[in-house]
């Protein structure tokens, strides 16, 4: 009777494989310690907060399986992994679920048009989406007449070319008129230079900002590296969350004024790393995340490596965001909806 009552047991490629995924919960939970501690201020907490899509996909998956095969050890240790997964990605399932689309009041897209890329994806995201504003990274000068002279975008703002390998800058090109630009002023050494622009949205005014926060050399050999502005990883790294904070300090004092705000651009972290949380905590809402569809991992060839790439509101409700395809770039754009409050 004993031996009826005995649970068989596991074989040894089922017991391998609880062991590997107690392994990955365990090293998987450490490595979030070490991100939720020293943040962005290593090169080994940036990469890993940069990657996390893909290391922590297969936690889910692996709780569900623990819970089935009642291994209770595997559950307790894949728990963290598996919630913060759940916590990131969770919402752009969720914003696929049907539901009533509304009307939107403004159409923005930003785009890193990578250096020397040619501008054929750029012509393919304005002919399928039509945007009003785009939010424009890696402008060179040789780009510049181009999109000057973009048809149906009578009105462009241009931000210093700047950086000693492969010179670029940020742009503002808008179908709505341009009523002012200022250089953004108190930005940290190295930081790539931008502007404040204003635009005239049906009589709101709307203050824009295109950003590209400093770029990793993540893996680069040394002369490379000593190439990079914001040098080496973990020194870019610290840079960024300069610059996010001061953005955010921008971005703070326009709400408390009562404008409406929109940031865009390349920003070279993920959900996970410092930089989109200093803008969220000045006051701007992520829309990818508010309403966006898919986790829109913008950097690399599909489907990419992480979502670097952000559009950021205050004072406009989030209505729809898709990714765009990357075309020649590095980047895949990214299309906002946004309205007005009260319609």
């Amino acid at each position: 009777m004993l031996r009826r009552l005995t649970p068989p047991a596991r074989p040894r490629w089922l017991r391998w494989s609880l062991g590997l995924a107690v392994a990955y919960g365990l090293v998987a939970t450490l490595v979030l310690l070490a991100v939720a501690v020293l943040r962005d201020r290593t090169a080994v907490t940036y990469t890993a907060a940069l990657f996390s899509f893909w290391w922590l996909l297969p936690a889910p998956a692996l709780l569900v399986l623990a819970v089935v095969l009642r291994s209770w050890r595997a559950v307790a240790a894949v728990a963290v992994p598996a919630v913060v997964c759940a916590v990131l990605q969770g919402p752009y399932l969720l914003n696929r679920l049907p539901g009533g689309e509304s009307a939107h009041d403004l159409r923005v897209a930003t785009y890193n048009l990578t250096q020397t890329a040619p501008l054929d994806g750029l012509y393919a995201l304005v002919q399928r989406e039509q945007p009003d504003v785009l939010l424009l990274q890696e402008v060179t000068d040789q780009s510049r007449p181009a999109l000057a002279s973009l048809p149906g975008y009578p009105y462009s703002s241009f931000g210093p070319v700047s950086g000693t390998f492969e010179p670029d800058g940020d742009a503002v090109v808008s179908k709505l008129p341009i009523t002012g630009t200022e250089q953004v002023t108190g930005l940290p050494a190295g930081a790539r230079p931008t502007a404040l622009v204003t635009l005239d949205a049906g009589g709101r005014r709307l203050a824009v900002l295109s950003v590209h926060l400093a770029s990793p050399c993540i893996g680069c050999l040394p002369e490379k590296e000593s190439l990079n502005p914001a040098g080496s990883t973990s020194e870019a790294a610290r840079l960024r969350v300069a610059e996010a904070r001061r953005y955010g300090e921008i971005a703070a004092g326009l709400i408390a004024q009562g404008q409406p705000v929109l940031l865009g651009g390349d920003l070279n972290s993920a959900p996970l790393n410092q930089p989109l949380g200093e803008l969220v905590d000045a006051g701007l809402v992520d829309v990818h995340r508010a309403v966006g569809t898919w986790p829109a991992l913008t950097r690399g060839p599909g489907p990419g490596v992480a979502r670097v790439d952000a559009v950021l509101v205050s004072g406009l409700e989030p209505v729809r965001s898709v990714e765009g395809a990357a075309g020649p770039s590095t980047h895949s754009p990214i299309v906002a909806d946004l309205a007005w409050p009260g319609g």
